[in-house]
């Protein structure tokens, strides 16, 4: 039987990520996303939504990447797969979660799109402007 280990999220980071490095040079880069999900409606017909807080971990150039371009707040679609892990605190109980490790990640931008022209970073070109094509 073949198996499938596969997560598309997107979401909204919960705290800006967090950068470390391995005694060889290995980035490290773990976050929180949060993932709203709609559930249906309220009696006063409010939409509810659920929403899910995972671990997210990255490594290499990724890990960098989004150490340095994504903060509390900030959108992304990422791709990764699901891991348990387990470990010891520093009071001897046994701790455990399930986070992703990442394998592709995708800034978003819900900028809103303005009907100004002049908000926009490419100039239009006048009316009576020769257009070279």
């Amino acid at each position: 039987m073949a198996n499938l280990n596969k997560v598309f999220l997107m979401g909204n980071l919960t705290r800006d990520p967090e950068l470390r490095y391995t005694p060889s040079g290995l980035g490290i880069a773990s976050f929180g996303l949060a993932v709203n999900t709609p559930i249906g409606r309220d009696d006063s017909g409010n939409q509810k939504t659920e929403t899910l807080f995972v671990d997210v971990v990255s490594f290499g150039r990724q890990a960098e990447t989004i150490a340095e371009y994504l903060k509390k707040g900030s959108p992304v679609f990422i791709e990764g797969r699901l891991r348990f892990r387990s470990w010891e605190d520093n009071n001897g109980n046994k701790r455990s979660k399930h986070e992703i490790v990442l394998n592709n990640f995708q800034f978003l931008s819900y900028k809103a799109k303005s009907a100004d022209a002049a908000d926009s970073d490419i100039a239009s070109p006048a009316e009576d402007e020769d257009i070279p094509f």
